[in-house]
């Protein structure tokens, strides 16, 4: 009797392991070719692929993109670099390698670097222009980053201008300090006429985005796949009251008044005027006297 039960078990775990390795196959992805992953990275920033050889160029052909094997001829370094270049994504994504799409920005402590980033991204694309969006987390976790993508404008196909992306992480939402130089980098884009508007994600969106791994660009939609001005960051640099929301206070409003103390600080330093004219100032000093 127990023999008879010991080989009905294992028949149905055999079963269920051939189950699993069903489902496991079916479940694994078919590696992405390296021609399928250059044309899905326009197609992903708007660009068909029948309209990459007049958007990108680099001697190719409409014929060359009617097949991937080949576009593949095409794929020499040079073309491969100059659409890396292009939409400001890693080789190594490209070529398949790590699945990290894009270059992930710190400016944590670093408000003078991020005003030379903007001013690089300026003075190499002229004509472009430049926004942002500061995604904040809907409900406060137990580490709630925020994340600041910059979009710039590269070119258009017909009336549909086409975007790259560039990622700034490693904000901690609730966090004093982070909180002050993240204002900071907001005051900074707006005075340089990079308007920065505010959405909202859960957290777990904000770290896929944070890690670089979902290639960016929606179809085109860019930034404005987050929605229209949810929320208005540059108020962060005008108003004490919004500067604070949802930073943590820590022991004895500890974090309330150094997050005060150095946004007053950053102001001095030139790095909270967001080109308003405003006695923003003496309101955070107001605000401090509080505490």
């Amino acid at each position: 009797m127990y023999l008879g039960e010991i080989v009905a078990g294992l028949s149905l775990l055999d079963k269920a392991n051939g189950i699993w390795k069903k489902y496991r196959k079916e479940q694994t992805p078919t590696p992405e070719s390296l021609a399928a992953r250059f044309i899905r990275l326009f197609e992903t920033h708007g660009v068909h692929r029948n309209q990459i050889p007049r958007f990108f160029g680099h001697a190719i052909s409409p014929q060359d993109v009617q097949t991937e094997a080949g576009l593949l001829v095409k794929l020499d370094e040079t073309v491969l670099e100059s659409a890396c270049a292009m939409f400001a994504v890693r080789r190594e994504w490209l070529d398949g390698a790590e699945p990290q799409a894009h270059h992930c920005y710190d400016f944590y402590r670093e408000p003078l670097q991020f005003l030379n980033f903007i001013q690089g991204l300026k003075q190499s694309n002229p004509d472009g222009q430049i926004s942002g969006v500061l995604i904040a987390p809907r409900k406060i976790d137990t580490y709630p980053e925020a994340i600041l993508i910059l979009q710039e404008s590269i070119g258009t196909i017909g009336d549909k201008t086409i975007y790259r992306h560039y990622l700034c992480h490693n904000w901690n939402f609730t966090y004093w300090k982070a909180r002050a130089y993240l204002t900071a980098c907001v005051a900074i884009a707006w005075k340089a006429n990079v308007f920065i508007h505010g959405a909202y994600l859960d957290q777990p969106q904000i770290n896929k985005l944070s890690a670089g791994e979902g290639l960016m660009g929606w179809q085109g939609e860019g930034i404005w796949h987050f929605g229209i001005k949810r929320w208005n960051p540059e108020d962060m640099a005008l108003n004490p009251d919004v500067f604070l929301k949802g930073v943590d206070p820590e022991k004895d409003n500890y974090g309330i008044k150094k997050a005060l103390e150095l946004w007053l600080d950053l102001e001095k330093e030139g790095f909270m005027h967001a080109g308003f004219d405003s006695d923003a100032r003496l309101l955070f000093k107001a605000a401090l006297l509080k505490y």
